[in-house]
Formats: structure tokens, sequence, C-alpha cells
């Protein structure tokens, strides 16, 4: 009798310690997926602002290479500020659905995967910049004109075209190198997060927070 009633006791010692345990990771996981939330909604702000601004500037650029039909270099200049300009639009709405449809309920494992394609789409805008860079002096040039209504274009001279040829080789480098630093693979690398610091670090601290309710539940 005395053996059962202790196998008893073992069982509901066990049952005991399973439910607390059972409560407690339920506790961690209903604190830690609010910070995972609030982290999450701190990045709103960037795709939302950008979309604003971008969307406005692509406007203008449009209205510039209208306004400026008769010179080839301020209609390519425009085109190039609108098309980046959408596609950085673009990129950021889409974000802002992945953020918005991000379903907390859903497996720890699942929501460490739709998080982190969160940190890919900011990559993703770095490449659009990556892009935008070999265009830079018509970019320039279009700036230059819009603020303060003044063409580059009256001081062309050789040394003007060398300063703008070198500048555009310097560039060109300088994307190549960046597009292929800006892999999937290297999402992690501590580089890249210093890159990311005020866009992507909120997805770092999302998914650091989901890694700890991930230890809690493997710990013995």
């Amino acid at each position: 009798m005395e053996k059962i009633s202790l196998q008893e006791i073992w069982k509901q010692n066990e049952m005991v310690l399973k439910n607390t345990r059972s409560l407690n990771l339920a506790l961690l996981k209903e604190v830690k997926l609010d910070k995972v939330k609030r982290s999450l909604n701190n990045l709103l702000f960037l795709p939302i602002s950008t979309m604003v601004f971008l969307g406005l500037v692509a406007s203008y650029a449009i209205y510039f290479a209208v306004e400026n039909l008769e010179n080839w270099y301020f209609i390519f200049s425009g085109g190039v500020v609108a098309f980046f300009s959408v596609m950085l639009v673009v990129s950021s709405i889409m974000q802002l659905i992945q953020i918005l449809t991000i379903d907390y309920n859903e497996l720890v494992l699942k929501l460490q995967k739709d998080i982190s394609r969160i940190k890919l789409s900011v990559v993703y805008k770095l490449k659009i910049v990556a892009w935008l860079l070999p265009f830079g002096p018509f970019v320039g040039l279009f700036v230059i004109k819009a603020l303060f209504n003044f063409e580059m274009m009256t001081l062309v001279n050789f040394n003007l075209i060398l300063l703008v040829g070198i500048t555009t080789i310097i560039l060109e480098i300088l994307s190549l190198l960046l597009l292929r630093a800006l892999k999937p693979k290297n999402a992690n690398k501590k580089w890249l997060n210093w890159l990311l610091w005020g866009s992507g670090s909120q997805v770092n601290e999302a998914l650091r927070f989901l890694g700890q309710i991930e230890d809690f539940k493997t710990e013995k």
C-alpha cells in the first residue's frame, strides 16, 4: 500500500510540475508576443512615411519631366527619380502588408519565419538604393534644378564631364559591391544589422523575444 501511495504521490507531483510549466510557458508566450507586437508596430512608421514622401516625390518627378520636355537630361533625371521612387513605394506597401498580416496565433517557428521575411524586405529596399547609385549624377541634376532652379548643364565643360564620369564609375562599383553583399544569406551578419539599425533592428528584437520562448520550451 505504501509503495502504491508513493507512486501516486510521485505521479501527482509530476502532473503539478507539468501543469506549472505549461502555465509558465503560456504566461511567457503572452508577455513575449506582446513585446513582439510592439517591436513590429514601431517598424510601421518607416514604410508609411516612405510611401507618403516618395509618392509625392514620384508625382513631382513626373511633373518635372513633363515641364522640361525640351531637355533630354531633365526628362531622364525626372524619369529615374520617379521610377525608383515608385519601386520603393511598392516595396513599402509590401512590407506594410507583411507586418499587418502577421498571425500571432501561429506556432513560434512559423512566426519566426514570417517575421524574418520582413527583414528581407528591408534588405530589398537597400538593393533598390544600390541600383539607384549609378544614376547619382542625374539625381543630383534633378535635385539642384528642383530646389534651386539652377541648371547644372550650363556649367558643362571637360572638367565637369570628367568629374561626372569618375563619380559614375565609383558609384557603379559601390552599387555592385552592395548588391553582392545584400543577399539573404547575409541577413544576420553584424555589418548588415548595423546598416539596418532603425529599420530592421525592430525585426531582430522581435526575433529575440520569440527565441526566448523557444529556449524556455527546450529547457529541461
